[in-house]
């Protein structure tokens, strides 16, 4: 459009020619008009190419001011208007686009050439001072303009670079943060859990009882357990990118655990637990069957917050392109029911949509709970 506008301008500028002035060959008169609305068409071309664009504003200007014929004698009285106008816009090209020394020496030479043409239109008449001044006023319109824009443009990019350092000092002191909870769950937490441990092995050797003897060694064994999982935790805490989920690799080894290992721990604790698999657990990656044993742990950790004299019924099925887990439970009627916050699924969740899964959670319609996880599986990792 705005190309469009400048070519528009020059027919109009040959028709206030005609109008104004006596003119013996209106052939000369379109020509010219023709050659600056060529130039305004090319000018999306050019605008690439800044030193070339003010050497031909340039030398189409300087053909107008110079050539003895009716255009001369219109810029004379004030009424050439489209080479003052196209000289502001290759100015404000040059300083904005313009990358090379040799553009910058290429174009400026082109725009002082320009003005002094326009310059020497006055000059018989005027302060050779002031008519250069007058002349080169588009040039330095267009200058300033450009100068401006990108001063403008460098307050925006330093605005948003304060912006990434206020980003960068919260994420520096949420670290710190992390830090110091991971030193106090340690100093707190772990201390607390280690005297249940070191209790329930006391318990276990001075008594008699052979039932009491198989509780105390079964929380024995759990605290154990939570001992292990607190030190992965606080490893997380002091490195945030031990949370991102492993890249996908080959088949569970022996650092990753089996995914319904907390099964046989829940119905140990008295929890009844109903699973249903046909899914070689064997074959699963490893960030895949760790995603999963976290995801059957908090599964059984809510049925037992929430429903703990109900039966949970853990579901794992294949499907071509990954795993599908569901664990359901019904609503406890008659037994105690203990506050959550969610934090656990949640927490789930974005581990699970880390790894391109999804996971969905509520009550069905017929008045139970359900877990719902989908994994996806590399075909060829598990085919």
């Amino acid at each position: 459009m705005f190309t469009l506008a400048f070519a528009l301008l020059a027919w109009a500028n040959g028709a206030f020619c005609l109008l104004v002035l006596p003119v013996s060959d209106p052939r000369v008169v379109w020509a010219g008009s023709a050659l600056m609305a060529l130039v305004s068409l090319t000018a999306p071309w050019l605008r690439h190419r800044p030193a070339t664009m003010a050497v031909v504003v340039a030398l189409v200007g300087g053909a107008l001011y110079t050539t003895d014929t009716v255009w001369r004698a219109l810029a004379a009285e004030g009424g050439l208007v489209w080479p003052l106008l196209a000289a502001a816009w290759a100015s404000a090209n040059l300083v904005a686009r313009a990358r090379a020394p040799r553009q910058y020496v290429v174009g400026g030479a082109a725009l002082v050439a320009y003005v002094l043409a326009a310059a020497a239109v006055h000059l018989p008449g005027g302060v050779p001072v002031l008519e250069t001044l007058n002349a080169s006023a588009p040039v330095l319109g267009g200058v300033s303009l450009s100068l401006f824009t990108r001063l403008a443009e460098a307050r925006r990019a330093r605005a948003a670079q304060e912006a990434r350092e206020r980003v960068l000092l919260a994420e520096n002191a949420r670290a710190d943060e992390r830090g110091r909870l991971a030193r106090e769950m340690h100093d707190v937490v772990s201390h607390e859990v280690s005297l249940i441990v070191l209790q329930a092995g006391a318990l276990a050797v001075s008594s008699r009882d052979p039932e009491v003897r198989a509780a105390a060694d079964g929380i024995r064994a759990a605290g154990s357990r939570a001992v292990e999982e607190l030190r992965g935790i606080i490893g997380v805490l002091h490195d945030p990118a031990a949370n991102r989920p492993e890249p996908p690799g080959p088949a569970r080894g022996e650092d990753a655990p089996d995914p319904l290992a907390p099964v046989d721990p829940a119905r140990a604790a008295g929890q009844r637990v109903e699973v249903v698999s046909d899914t070689d657990l064997d074959a699963l990656p490893a960030h895949t069957a760790r995603a999963l044993h976290r995801v059957v742990q908090e599964s059984l950790a809510n049925a037992r917050k929430h429903a703990p004299e109900e039966p949970v019924r853990l579901s794992l099925r294949s499907t071509p392109g990954g795993v599908v887990f569901e664990a359901t439970n019904p609503r406890s009627s008659t037994g105690p029911i203990l506050a959550g916050a969610g934090i656990g699924l949640e927490g789930l969740r974005t581990r699970v949509e880390m790894l391109g899964g999804g996971l969905e959670a509520g009550p069905t319609d017929d008045g139970a709970f359900r877990v719902s996880v989908v994994l996806p599986v590399d075909s060829e990792e598990n085919p």
